[in-house]
């Protein structure tokens, strides 16, 4: 998926269809042996597209009271609020999010009891630390952008935890969703609907509410407290 997302940012840019500069972040958790290889990787493929490329190292170690995976997503989101602050306001880290892994994500909120907000998912585009992260590929389903990486002969790599049932996600990727789609083929789809449905009502519902706020204290009379007797 990541793969894909630069290709295509690289192509519109060749195309002068994208005129801010870009450059390319790999993350290295310090979690797989092979982590090294795969920053090895992404280095030559961005010297290939003749594009600024960075590796980030981070210590993903879990705490106490941790899961793994968060552990890994809160270093990776503090390394990018730290490569903001290097930056403008203008800057957005796009991120290779795609349908089925909104369908995860709100399968794994799910289990842990969300609610509206948490159900809604990954939005589009959110506020991150001093720039934006976009999610450009959230339209696109996890079958496409193989056919696309397929179709444009793209070198990547699979990180090998992908298969590992043992982490929460991985368990529904590999082992509910392919069931899920026998039954219902556009489950995934069906899914991330629903978390952009929920999205949309937080949204009014955030907006509601901020109204009623801004009533009410307009319309507010402050008066002293009475002392008790």
């Amino acid at each position: 998926d990541s793969s894909v997302l630069l290709h295509g940012l690289v192509q519109l840019q060749r195309e002068s269809l994208l005129i801010a500069p870009l450059q390319a972040v790999y993350v290295d958790h310090g979690l797989q042996s092979c982590s090294q290889d795969c920053a090895a990787h992404c280095e030559k493929i961005c010297a290939d597209y003749k594009l600024a490329f960075q590796t980030i190292r981070i210590n993903a170690q879990a705490e106490r009271g941790q899961s793994p995976e968060q552990a890994a997503r809160q270093g990776r989101y503090r390394a990018f609020e730290n490569l903001f602050d290097q930056q403008d306001l203008t800057s957005v880290l796009l991120t290779a999010h795609h349908r089925d892994d909104q369908a995860e994500t709100l399968l794994l909120q799910l289990m842990r009891g969300a609610g509206a907000a948490g159900l809604s998912g990954m939005p589009e585009l959110k506020a991150l630390g001093a720039g934006w992260q976009a999610r450009p590929l959230l339209s696109f389903s996890r079958a496409e952008l193989e056919a696309y990486a397929a179709d444009k002969q793209l070198s990547y790599i699979e990180d090998p935890s992908n298969k590992q049932d043992a982490f929460d996600r991985n368990f529904l990727r590999n082992q509910v969703m392919p069931l899920l789609q026998q039954r219902w083929p556009s489950a995934s789809k069906t899914i991330a609907r629903s978390a952009a449905l929920l999205s949309q009502q937080q949204a009014l519902l955030d907006a509601e509410l901020q109204t009623a706020l801004q009533d009410s204290t307009q319309g507010a009379i402050f008066a002293p407290a009475e002392k008790s007797p």
